[in-house]
Parts: structure tokens; sequence; C-alpha cells
């Protein structure tokens, strides 16, 4: 982590103080870094995305694993949220948390395998509602700290199978310690939240549904990441959206469905669906970088976030190699975005999973949508405005040249209005000088 703690101490202390005299109110998913301005501080909100509760599943020393001839399902149990909790409602998807302390799973002598054949015992984990499944070894389960990917609706069920060339000395034990399900009424996505500037330069929201594989949805904390050309395929977004989270938790996704929409109070609300397990890649923590400084305003912060992820254990693909390809970076001199590269009226897209504010188009609610713009100006070397309508959740979309995979940087606030051709929105550009040391100095699964 290369951000400056104590300035971020100093900045998340001003904006509690901030939110203390303003009172202002918050809005869902991450929008946008923390300004230095009064004005744009607000206590972060309660991280309502999800619901966490507690469970009593799994069985040590499963016997019926010794002496298998061939791979053998040894154990099953379902796991029904309504039974766990019957309190719970618009259960829309479910994540398993497994006690890493007490679940023992053997190695087994084969290699290179993915999927049901992965080396050793392995946990199959199945959604009753979409028949979506997962496969967790002892390798991949500590790559994924623990957690499942994230299944469709309120039941899973969990089998473990037996390798008849693991050891006959050993009893594997599956623990399931907690449950993580999505807040009954949607809930936010953001470890901060902040007011406005708005961040639509159009009154009527000129995004559309999109389908573009190399921009994933970072879940559950509410952001935007994308693949790059980099040696390994890893992956940029915005330096808040890996601020105060747990990164252990996260995971990149694609092929993202459309959101459930319910009513609640007469009012529509999305709530995320999640794609099958083979479109989920969780983070490698030790491979995070990032950097989150407020400057005068927020075109003279530091925002940016570099990272990479596991290959998928159904799969054995990288996200670049499942997503057929990655963006090209574009970086800019030393006085920033060359005219040769972008002016004012370049057409410029983002591809991103931003919430939705109009409720007839809920199931576009952290669902990705595509919005174009135009490049509106370069503040300094280092950032530029357009004018491309994104909301919460776009933060860390890569701002493109329309028609090209040429990203040339990072969508990170908001700042346009539908009322003035002259705001925009605010990026930061490859050229950030900790990013630039970031890539030529990767760690984890990005030095590959």
């Amino acid at each position: 982590m290369t951000n400056n703690s104590s300035r971020r101490r100093a900045n998340k202390a001003l904006a509690l103080a901030a939110a203390a005299l303003v009172g202002l109110a918050a809005v869902s998913a991450v929008n946008a870094a923390p300004a230095t301005r009064p004005s744009d501080l607000i206590t972060p909100p309660p991280k309502a995305i999800k619901a966490e509760l507690a469970v009593s599943a799994g069985r040590r020393n499963i016997v019926e694993a010794i002496g298998v001839r061939e791979r053998t399902v040894v154990y099953k149990q379902d796991i029904d949220i309504s039974k766990v909790d019957s309190t719970k409602k618009n259960v829309i998807w479910t994540r398993l948390n497994f006690d890493l302390s007490q679940t023992k799973l053997r190695k087994g002598a084969a290699t290179g395998k993915w999927g049901a054949e992965l080396p050793g015992d392995v946990i199959k984990i199945t959604s009753v509602q979409d028949g979506a499944v997962q496969y967790l070894n002892a390798e991949t389960l500590a790559q994924w700290s623990g957690h499942s990917a994230f299944f469709n609706g309120n039941k899973v069920t969990v089998e473990l199978i037996s390798d008849p060339t693991a050891s006959a000395n050993e009893t594997p034990s599956v623990v399931i310690s907690s449950v993580v399900i999505n807040d009954e009424f949607g809930g936010n996505t953001d470890p901060i939240a902040l007011p406005p500037p708005n961040s639509l330069c159009n009154a009527a929201d000129l995004r559309k549904p999109s389908t573009e594989k190399r921009s994933g949805r970072l879940f559950p904390v509410g952001c935007t990441g994308w693949v790059i050309d980099d040696t390994a395929g890893c992956g940029l977004t915005a330096g808040h959206c890996f601020d105060g989270v747990e990164t252990s938790e996260l995971v990149l996704q694609m092929n993202v469905p459309l959101s459930a929409v319910i009513t609640s109070s007469g009012v529509q609300q999305g709530i995320p669906r999640q794609p099958k397990p083979e479109d989920q890649y969780a983070v490698d923590p030790s491979s995070v970088q990032f950097e989150l400084i407020g400057g005068p305003d927020e075109e003279r912060g530091r925002d940016w976030g570099y990272f990479g992820t596991f290959r998928n254990p159904n799969t054995g693909k990288t996200y670049r190699e499942a997503a057929g390809g990655s963006y090209e970076l574009i970086r800019s001199g030393s006085t920033g975005i060359s005219t040769s590269i972008a002016k004012p009226g370049t057409s410029l897209t983002i591809n991103g999973y931003g919430i939705v504010r109009d409720r007839t188009r809920q199931s576009g609610y952290l669902a990705q949508q595509v919005g174009s713009g135009t490049f509106l100006d370069k503040p300094n070397s280092t950032h530029f405005r357009h004018r491309i309508d994104t909301e919460g959740g776009n933060s860390g979309s890569a701002v493109v040249l329309t028609g090209t995979s040429k990203a040339i940087g990072i969508h990170t606030n908001g700042g346009c209005s539908t009322s003035s051709r002259r705001s925009g929105n605010s990026a930061s550009t490859i050229n950030q000088p900790g990013l630039i040391r970031a890539l030529n100095a990767p760690k984890g699964v990005c030095r590959a």
C-alpha cells in the first residue's frame, strides 16, 4: 500500500468533524474520493450491502473419505437461509465463510487440473436456485481467504468430494462459520460515501446496458475494475475503492446479470444478482497497491489502485484470458494528455457498474452500463475532466477513446452538472507518479 496513512487518517478525521456540522445525506455505492472542502465531507455510512449470519454447519473428521477408490461424495449438507434466520427477506444472493482453522482438506497427487478435478479433497458448492457450482480445494480456498463465490438465491448445497490419492493418515473436515447475504433493501456498497457534486452530465442519463468483459464489477465494494496490458493481466481501479476495505473479501466479476428488482414501501429498488462462479475472480490482497491523497480539490489529489486476481478455480483461467483481451494503457506526457491523444470534444467512453436513480430502470442497478461523452479539459498533468454520465459504482472505470481499446485514465470523481456545459467529471491519468511506480514494481500475482 503506497498511500500516506497519516494524511489519510487526517482526512478521515476531518470528514467526521465536517459531517457532524453539515449533516449531509449519503449516497449508494462508491462514487468519488474524499475532497478536502468541508462541504464535501461526510461520515462513512454503515456497510449495509450485506448481513452476516452465524451458522453451525459442516462436519469435522469425515472418516468416510478414507479408503475411497475413486472420487466420491462423502459428505453433503444443505444450507437454507430461511431456516438459519426466518426473519430475513429478499435474499437475492448468498456467500459462505469457511473456518480456515478447522476446515482441513487433504492434498492429492495430481497437478494442473481444475474444477471437479482439482487435486486433493474438493468442496463443491451448488446454488439450488440456478445450479451454479464452485469447486475449491485447500489451495484455492486459501486464495479465496476462506470465502466462497457469491451465489444467487437463499439456499446452497455443500458437498465434499474425496480424492483417492490423498493421505489415508488424515481425515478431512469442512466447517462453515457464517453466511453472508445481501441487505434486505439493497443497501449501500460503499466504504465511503460522498454527497454531490453530481455526476450525470445529461438529465436523461444516457447510459445503456453493455457487456464489456474487460471491465469487471468489484464486489461487494461497489466499484469498477478493468484488466490492463501488463505482463500478468492485472487490473486498475480508483484508490478509494480499496481505502478502508478488507481486500480479501473482494471479487472481480464479469458477465454480471441484471439486478433483481424489489418493491419496498411502493418504491422499486435493485439488488445485485451474481454471475456464475466461473465468472468470479478473487482479488489477491498481496497484489493490491493504491494511493488516496486528497488535494485542494479533486483535480490535484492522487487516486488510483492496481491489483491482481487469482486464476478461477473452476476453469483455471486468468481474468484476462476469460475476457479475451485487455485495455491498452495510454500514458500522457509530462504536461498531461496531449492534443494528439485527446482534446476538447474528443469522444470518450466508459463501461462501468454504476447505480441507477431512475426507479423504472432498477434492473440496471450495479449492472454494467456504457456511456459516451467528450473530453472537456485538463486541469494539470495528472488529471482530466470529461462529460460522460456516471454514477456511484462507476468509480475506477476505464476512460477509453471511443471505438478503441486505448484507456487514457481512471474515472474517480463526480462534478458534472446538467445545467452547465463547462462542468465535468474527473479522472486520473495513467501518468500518476505513484501508479507508474506500482506498474514498474508489481506485487503478488502481478509479479508473474
